[in-house]
């Protein structure tokens, strides 16, 4: 009796150790489609590829917030407010799936803040009062989760959220100086970063430190990065620095 309950046992490891090693490639295909990513029409392709994913894994927490990445990009891509409202809404559901599966995912907290700040500020920041404390909530237990996330993404949120903020609703250069400084040390290649550390440093009054920043990333080989995204990056950088100087 005991052989055979260790027998099915051995043969319950094997199976459940198959599928986990084919959920580690799989993801890591997902990420290598999504980093290669160009068009709505490739967004399109990935999304329905991570659907078909979760037929295989529906409890895939991983699964998830990757779609709901997918969603929030779809949400960037377009200039219609429905449209924007509509992808940041599903953004949100999948976020919030992957936070019921795995309460200790820092993306799933990441992108359910992300996408729930973004869809008040899309009807201005007076309508979007009522998710600053629920973004900032997400944003710091993603901290504490894995600060690292998407290049720093959580320190990066919090920086963007004290720059943008009037004082009078909790906006604080210092505070979002000491985020974009963290979001450098975790995302050291990650141009966001350093323009969001900038323009801290510009709203401050700090002119001499925002083009040492500039400077820093303009000199930079961002090797790890898509070819688009540095040049979009680093043309931002110089208008920065065109504003400064004149």
């Amino acid at each position: 009796m005991s052989l055979a309950l260790s027998g099915k046992g051995l043969l319950f490891s094997i199976l459940f150790v198959g599928l986990a090693s084919q959920e580690t490639g799989l993801v890591k295909e997902l990420d290598r489609n999504y980093s290669l990513a160009k068009s709505t029409d490739d967004l399109y392709t990935l999304e329905a590829l991570v659907k078909k994913s979760l037929k295989t894994f529906p409890e895939s927490d991983k699964l998830f917030w990757r779609l709901g990445r997918v969603y929030f990009k779809l949400g960037e891509t377009f200039t219609s407010e429905s449209k924007k409202i509509y992808f940041f809404s599903l953004c949100m559901l999948q976020a919030k799936k992957t936070i019921e599966i795995n309460s200790q995912s820092a993306n799933g907290f990441f992108f359910n803040g992300l996408c729930s700040g973004t869809l008040g500020q899309i009807q201005g920041i007076w309508s979007s009062l009522g998710t600053i404390a629920p973004f900032k909530k997400d944003m710091e237990t993603a901290i504490n989760l894995d600060p690292s996330i998407e290049e720093g993404g959580p320190h990066r949120a919090l920086g963007n959220l004290y720059l943008k903020l009037p004082f009078v609703l909790g906006g604080d250069l210092e505070r979002s100086i000491a985020h974009f400084q963290k979001a450098i040390q975790l995302g050291s290649e990650f141009g966001e970063n350093y323009l969001g550390l900038a323009e801290a440093y510009i709203e401050k009054g700090d002119f001499i430190l925002a083009k040492g920043i500039l400077h820093t990333l303009l000199n930079m080989k961002l090797s790890s990065q898509k070819e688009e995204s540095v040049l979009e990056w680093k043309t931002q950088a110089l208008g920065f620095l065109g504003k400064i100087q004149n």
